[in-house]
């Protein structure tokens, strides 16, 4: 199982950035956050979808990818230019962001003084910047979008049935949702903590996505049936001893047991309690929790909202990450 920890890994990362980025162009497209946001975030989302290329030219290559049986090869070679795409395109996305004045909630509030002012000039002025954002953010999503599309089908014969292969595609975005919302959703509610009169549209929208991404995780995994949950019957069966070898030892101190070669060793946890951990913490914890966030923002408690969003990113980001673990012990 430590043999795929990368490939878990390299998954959850790549979940994580392509969620967040869509989840913030959105937002972008929406005019309902404010500028500064926008702009940092969009860098910290820079580094992480450069983190995530980089990760995957070391960790998830063709040449690690192939030797696995269960794996489609046709794809593993296509899996890095879109993810390399979905980094650069993030640059001019930033830049255009630096450059566009009017950016974010703030120039909507100006325009829409100003109006009702009297003063018509200027008032549903746009700039040049924001088209070519919007079209390099659609560029930069569906970069994106592809390269989850792309990962589904190199490891979708692990979902075994024709159904459950094309739904085990489709569970990469829902997770891709569900954590990179939750990410933008737990960042945005530090905005509300210094400027408390910005609309809740925004915060509820990104928990509102996170919920439904969840749900779809749910019903995915039911459908897809318990290799999603707890793995492979053969695994699971035999997970509960590994033959260790250790490295022989010259001498032993006096009343110091040494294992014998070859012996079992018994594992603290089978991987039937694993699946049941990934349901208790991914699934029930996360939903529990941001109904409780997605009610606070309702009701306009940011700091107690913002607070709960952490917790729902741990719980997600774990259960994301047993849920990988299980899914790749086919391999």
């Amino acid at each position: 199982m430590l043999q795929t920890l990368p490939f878990v890994l390299f998954i959850v990362m790549v979940e994580v950035s392509v969620g967040a980025v869509c989840v913030l162009v959105f937002l972008d497209w929406r005019n309902e956050v404010k500028r500064g946001f926008l702009t940092s975030y969009a860098f910290i989302y820079l580094v992480l979808a450069g983190l995530t290329y980089w990760f995957q030219q070391y960790f998830a290559t063709p040449a690690l990818l192939n030797p696995y049986t269960q794996v489609d090869k046709s794809w593993t070679g296509a899996l890095s230019l879109p993810l390399l795409l979905f980094f650069l395109l993030l640059l001019p996305y930033g830049l255009f962001l630096i450059l566009d004045k009017t950016a974010g909630v703030d120039q909507q509030k100006e325009a829409k003084e100003t109006k009702e002012v009297g003063n018509g000039e200027g008032a549903r002025r746009s700039s040049p910047f924001r088209l070519l954002r919007l079209i390099s953010g659609g560029m930069t999503v569906t970069a994106g979008l592809l390269t989850l599309f792309i990962i589904g089908m190199i490891f979708r014969a692990l979902g075994g049935s024709a159904l459950g292969q094309v739904l085990t595609v489709v569970s990469f975005f829902a997770a891709a949702f569900a954590l990179g919302g939750v990410m933008t959703a737990m960042w945005l509610g530090h905005w509300y903590l210094v400027t408390p009169a910005l609309s809740q549209r925004p915060l509820l929208f990104a928990t509102t996505l996170v919920l439904v991404a969840i749900i779809a995780e749910v019903v995915l995994a039911l459908l897809i049936g318990p290799n999603a949950l707890f793995g492979s019957p053969s695994v699971a069966a035999h997970s509960s001893s590994v033959v260790a070898t250790p490295t022989p030892v010259p001498t032993a101190a006096q009343g110091v047991q040494i294992k014998p070669v070859g012996a079992p060793q018994v594992a603290p946890l089978s991987v039937d309690a694993i699946g049941w951990i990934r349901i208790l913490v991914g699934f029930v914890m996360t939903l529990v929790l941001g109904g409780l966030a997605w009610k606070l923002v309702r009701d306009r408690s940011f700091q107690s909202a913002t607070g709960m969003l952490y917790l729902v990113v741990v719980c997600a980001l774990a259960g994301e990450a047993l849920a990988r673990g299980l899914f790749l012990v086919h391999l």
